[in-house]
């Protein structure tokens, strides 16, 4: 199976465990051979797969939480230090509710998006227990590889044991 993955090894390589052909393809190429049948799958979040239309190639969906990605806040600490302490109060509490509002937001858009491709006839099928620990053990020798990569302190940094 060809799926269309992000220009990442860790998403290459994590298909690659799972018996896959990953393919690092830009989303506009990816589009063009998922509208002409030439890759098999693609892996995004349910409100991308709705957004870009490819519900309306690929009528099966799995969802196993294979990969989670967050968007971070950066702030330079020295700056953020020097300013008075209620300003640096009120930025920290402006993270925390827009945290909190950008995951229902973003909770709601993966309710409709999987509404309309139910309505288009796309069946979308949710793991098993047994089914989900068979997919963790496939991609277990990635925490191995990393911690190669990487090191015991930074995958601690992490809250990796």
């Amino acid at each position: 199976m060809t799926i269309r993955v992000l220009p990442s090894s860790v998403h290459a390589r994590t298909f690659e465990l799972l018996g896959a052909a990953p393919l690092r393809l830009d989303l506009t190429e990816a589009l063009q051979a998922i509208a002409a049948g030439t890759i098999d799958a693609q892996e995004n979040p349910l409100a991308n797969t709705v957004t870009y239309g490819v519900h309306r190639h690929h009528r099966f969906h799995s969802l196993t939480g294979h990969f989670y990605v967050s968007r971070p806040i950066f702030i330079h600490a020295g700056t953020f230090d020097a300013w008075p302490a209620e300003l640096r109060r009120a930025i920290r509490d402006a993270a925390i509710d827009a945290v909190a509002f950008q995951r229902e937001l973003a909770t709601e858009e993966e309710r409709q998006a999987r509404a309309a491709m139910q309505d288009r006839g796309c069946e979308i099928l949710e793991l098993a227990p047994d089914a989900h620990e068979a997919f963790v053990a496939a991609v277990r020798p990635l925490r191995a590889e990393a911690r190669h990569t990487y090191g015991d302190a930074a995958l601690a940094l992490v809250g990796l044991p």
